[in-house]
């Protein structure tokens, strides 16, 4: 489980430039998925909770 999760932190932390590559619907379809795999507490789950955190910040409040 650690080497996913180590894996997958390396990925993040790689400071390579932020593209505009997702639709807001695709944005906000992957946070819920995102948060689905972080309530389950398995492989990838903290990695998971981080990445809903980092991009709930840059999305628009719904209306």
């Amino acid at each position: 489980m650690a080497d996913l999760d180590d894996d997958l932190w390396v990925l993040l932390d790689d400071g390579a430039e932020r593209l505009p590559l997702l639709s807001l619907a695709e944005a906000r379809a992957a946070v819920v998925l995102l948060r689905r795999l972080g309530d389950t507490g398995g492989e990838g789950a903290e990695v998971a909770q981080h990445l809903v955190s980092a991009l709930g910040r840059r999305m628009p409040a719904e209306e």
